[in-house]
């Protein structure tokens, strides 16, 4: 179920079931070599100066995450050549991720252009805190926008607009984590992208699986 909480801002329910919540954590954990995805323990990420990131990152092989792959795809009506990496992340209990934009700096926009989506998954429900916030974005009641963590729920929004041209609007952050929360993401780009990690990624890898992902869930290829 997909209802629009904003113009700019769509929460799609039910959007991973609950085994495939299970298997993007899976990927995020201990015991998984750096060989099938790379760890990255984030303290900055963003092209605001003073935004701050304080959580874990997997980078993720495309062919280990053929469900985020079908129904982003299908979603946005897309190809897989578009796709950055896919990624699940981890906030720990006080961890956080504060007001940024999604778009990439100027000096990057050779390998696919601007990202013009964003695809959050969550993996897990939260109560209270962790919630993704958007500053000029406003809820029905005059509030700033914000979705709650809620298991297999997804959060659609688009940093850019179909042209490149970024969107202020979509300023947003990720509230302090009461309790873990854990999401899976990934971000579409106007053209091409190249992937850059984990070594060996590559969109080609995973089109087998994809494809089988396809007929398993009754889309056309």
């Amino acid at each position: 179920h997909t209802h629009s909480i904003q113009k700019k801002v769509l929460a799609i329910e039910n959007f991973f079931t609950p085994n495939e919540c299970t298997e993007c954590l899976s990927l995020a954990t201990p015991t998984t070599t750096l060989n099938q995805n790379l760890k990255i323990n984030s303290a900055t990420f963003s092209t605001l100066a003073q935004s701050k990131r304080t959580s874990t990152t997997w980078f993720c092989h495309y062919s280990q995450l053929p469900s985020l792959l079908a129904k982003t795809t299908k979603l946005l009506s897309v190809p897989l050549e578009q796709l950055e990496e896919p990624q699940v992340v981890r906030y720990k209990t006080g961890q956080q991720f504060s007001w940024h934009y999604d778009e990439i700096p100027a000096s990057q926009l050779e390998n696919g252009g601007q990202r013009v989506a964003t695809l959050l998954v969550y993996l897990n429900t939260l109560d209270q805190g962790g919630a993704t916030i958007f500053r000029d974005l406003k809820s029905p009641s005059g509030e700033q926008l914000a979705m709650q963590p809620k298991k297999g729920s997804a959060l659609l929004f688009f940093p850019a607009f179909k042209d490149g041209t970024p969107d202020d609007r979509t300023l947003h952050k990720g509230e302090v984590a009461i309790d873990e929360k854990m999401i899976a993401q990934i971000w579409i780009h106007e053209g091409k992208y190249r992937p850059v990690v984990p070594e060996g990624n590559s969109h080609e890898e995973a089109l087998g699986v994809l494809e089988e992902k396809y007929r398993e869930m009754g889309y056309s290829s």
